[in-house]
């Protein structure tokens, strides 16, 4: 998923689709985009979501959107948290962890909202990087 104004940028419109990304329209409830997501994921394919809808700017972990919480309890796929460390500026290092799977079958027969998955999504990342933080120093 990618916000859709990167769709209208010269070399990324080309090259976006060929990579698998398809838009979403942030800020509204953008139907397609979620049918789009539930379809790939059904279909076995992998989506990534940033469930904060955007970089963070101080590199804290911010709220995460409901949009994520609904992918995972409205699928049968796997999450799997991730953070993504550093600076965004072009040739910098980046350092990408990943955390276990988190476990939705109980949120799911619990019949939890989206916020509330999302809440345990976010709380997962935040696992992570508070891992990560402790093995670095």
């Amino acid at each position: 998923m990618a916000k859709s104004e990167l769709f209208t940028k010269p070399i990324l419109k080309g090259l976006l689709p060929k990579l698998g990304a398809f838009p979403i329209r942030r800020g509204m409830s953008d139907r397609q985009a979620l049918r789009t997501g539930l379809t790939l994921l059904k279909e076995e394919e992998m989506i990534g979501v940033f469930p904060e809808g955007t970089r963070s700017k101080t590199g804290k972990l911010g709220k995460g959107l409901t949009g994520v919480g609904f992918f995972a309890l409205r699928s049968n796929a796997h999450v799997v948290p991730s953070a993504i460390i550093g600076s965004y500026k072009p040739f910098s290092t980046l350092t990408i962890i990943y955390g276990k799977p988190v476990d939705m079958q109980e949120l799911r027969d619990n019949k939890v909202s989206a916020e509330e998955a999302t809440e345990a999504i976010m709380k997962a990342i935040e696992d992570i990087l508070v891992q990560y933080e402790n093995e670095k120093g």
